[in-house]
């Protein structure tokens, strides 16, 4: 297992071809793993989310993040 700095979080990210989005986080601790999962079976959902993101920065100036676009 690589040693990591107890400050920072770890982010690795892998792109591959031919697989529409697996996002996995994983929370590692000397007694046990906590891994959360989200498989994509097609990339319609981030091209629906990107059309969305679009409409919404229409007319609009500053910096947003998704979470502005939510409304959460």
């Amino acid at each position: 297992m690589q040693e990591t700095n107890p400050h920072e979080l770890p982010i690795q990210a892998l792109r591959e071809p031919d697989v529409p989005g697996t996002h996995t986080i994983s929370y590692t601790s000397t007694i046990d793993t906590l891994t959360l999962s989200h498989e994509a079976h097609s990339r319609d959902g981030f091209a629906l989310g990107s059309v969305i993101a679009a409409e919404f920065l229409l007319g609009k100036k500053g910096v947003h993040t998704m979470r502005d676009v939510l409304a959460f």
